[in-house]
């Protein structure tokens, strides 16, 4: 279904099943593509509401979706009222239990009792509050066109954007600001012409609710409206709102099956765009200190390499054989992040392809782990205390002054590039907790990735870090000041295990010294080897691929033992 419903179509839906109003939800479906309302009144028809894919609404005489009987505490309630919201794309079905049908943020569905939520579909989050069951559901902040309160020439006259954008966002008018724009043969580039339409513009809005309510829907092949198109010149196809939306419905299933033809014609483009995506982010993650400077200002060395979009807030350089686009104000980590993420969002739609059937025994269900600490590395010490060490330099200020506690251990290798870390300290640390902290900041340096073995790191109280420099002396982002004396650890190796620890009772993958991990785990050593030391950890822990890579030194890797539980 490519063509866009809008508030003006739920409008004429609601108005169509308006005559429902005294009648009651006889049952429900819900399945994984959406979920159906039975709608009965005695003396006119029954008919089936659908709400699919969190976009689109319809109707039909059979159910159309596949799933869970009365799983929503709405059965046999009864309807009072049936009703739209302004300009949002909000469907009530109101009663003693009222069904809420929102259409944004990837849409949802609310059962409210006496403005409770009993039932939603996902928790919602509105005006920074989390919307779930047992709290009070917050209606959206709406626009009201009907209101003789709105003020149309403020809505538009304090717009900066261009026309269509001012009507479709300052007045909420979607796709029929472009319609509009259209039937009045505005063509200037400013709002002045808006200004001097307005009356002209409210007609044009009066218009389109006296056609919503009159309930024809104009089909333009993959494009539909509630009146028939002024910026199309073709003929539409013309029928009742019911009839309009269920056959647009049906006519976007068998053109590709909606979604999920879409992805099996192009797995192939899909599989190479999720490992260009995750190569970027291994890329990121093996230049964390160069990106760093790279996002703090180095791009203007050479700004013919290093192309900056001021409006979009981006840095695009090749490198590698890739073309990278860095957020400039996210740090190193988090731009690794983005790009894992949307590499993994690629490979979530892949799952959902149904292509030809693995043998019994080579499904591999992969635990899909959730992470913790985001912007920093993190592990739990043989003696159980915290260790949190920095990613790059805005986390490595972060992490000193959001973690370090005055009975808590600042540790640094003894390099230049190198994390802070902080060992959070609930339990008095033995002498292998302490050296593990030291471990854990060799290896999370840049001496993973030039190979400098036999390596030291030093460790101090809260008391001797500070951000103040001598007099004089220039202190970079990230970097801190130690005085008084230092403890060294020293003789550390280049080597970590990765497998799993809890962490408040929920497990994770980290990668920590190799006595800090019990039972499965799988050692690593500095080495050459990017995608296929992930594919092999992965395989081991049995975990997706996108729980590996953040948490591994910067480099590349090498496996020199996997230890099987």
């Amino acid at each position: 279904m490519k063509g866009t419903i809008s508030f003006a179509e739920v409008m004429s839906l609601a108005k169509c099943i308006g005559k429902f109003e005294g009648g009651f939800i006889e049952k429900n479906y819900q399945g994984e593509n959406g979920v159906s309302f039975k709608l009965r009144k005695s003396g006119i028809d029954s008919v089936y509401l659908h709400f699919v894919d969190g976009k689109f609404l319809f109707l039909s005489q059979e159910n159309e979706i596949e799933g869970k009987k009365n799983s929503l505490p709405v059965e046999n309630s009864p309807v009072t009222r049936i009703r739209q919201l302004g300009t949002d794309r909000v469907l009530l079905i109101e009663g003693p239990k009222t069904v809420v049908i929102e259409m944004m943020g990837g849409g949802n569905v609310f059962v409210l009792q006496e403005g409770l939520i009993i039932y939603s579909r996902k928790p919602g989050k509105r005006r920074g509050n989390i919307m779930k069951v047992g709290e009070r559901y917050e209606f959206p902040q709406y626009i009201d066109l009907r209101s003789p309160e709105f003020d149309f020439s403020g809505a538009i006259g304090n717009s900066t954007s261009d026309p269509v954008r001012t009507l479709a966002v300052r007045l909420g008018l979607s796709k029929y600001a472009d319609e509009i724009i259209c039937a009045l043969g505005l063509a200037s580039q400013d709002n002045s012409s808006l200004l001097d339409n307005i009356l002209k513009i409210k007609d044009m809005i009066l218009h389109l609710y006296s056609c919503a309510e009159e309930g024809k829907l104009y089909v333009y092949g993959d494009e539909f409206y509630i009146w028939k198109s002024y910026c199309r010149k073709d003929e539409p196809e013309v029928m009742n709102i019911e009839d309009g939306l269920l056959k647009v419905y049906r006519t976007g299933k068998s053109e590709g099956n909606n979604r999920l033809e879409a992805m099996r014609r192009n797995v192939e483009k899909m599989t190479q765009e999720m490992g260009r995506l995750r190569n970027i982010g291994e890329y990121i993650m093996s230049h964390l200190a160069e990106v760093d400077r790279l996002l703090k200002g180095d791009w203007k060395k050479d700004p013919e390499k290093y192309r900056v979009d001021y409006e979009r807030e981006t840095i695009s350089f090749a490198d590698d054989g890739m073309e990278i686009e860095l957020r400039i104000n996210e740090t190193a980590g988090e731009n690794a992040d983005n790009y894992f993420a949307m590499s993994k969002r690629i490979k979530d739609k892949l799952a959902r392809v149904d292509m030809e059937p693995r043998r019994e025994e080579e499904k591999v269900e992969l635990k899909k782990v959730k992470r913790v600490f985001t912007n920093y590395r993190w592990f739990i010490t043989s003696d159980g205390n915290l260790v949190i060490g920095g990613r790059d330099a805005e986390s490595n200020d972060s992490v000193v002054k959001k973690y370090l506690g005055e009975k808590d251990l600042y540790f640094h290798a003894d390099i230049h590039g190198a994390p802070s870390v902080v060992m959070k300290v609930t339990k008095e640390p033995t002498e292998k907790g302490i050296e593990e902290a030291a471990q854990f900041s060799w290896c999370m340096s840049k001496a993973w990735n030039t190979r400098i073995g036999n390596g030291s790191v030093f460790y101090v109280t809260k008391s001797q870090v500070s951000k103040t420099p001598e007099s004089g002396e220039y202190l970079a982002r990230g970097a801190w000041v130690i005085r008084g004396r230092k403890n060294y650890i020293t003789h550390l190796n280049l080597e970590l295990a990765v497998g799993f620890q809890k962490y408040e009772n929920r497990e994770y993958v980290v990668a920590a010294p190799i006595s800090a991990i019990s039972g499965m785990k799988v050692i690593i050593v500095p080495g050459d080897g990017k995608e296929e030391v992930v594919n092999e950890i992965s395989d081991l822990l049995k975990v997706e691929k996108e729980s590996v890579y953040p948490v591994l030194p910067p480099g590349s890797w090498s496996v020199r033992e996997s230890i099987a539980p």
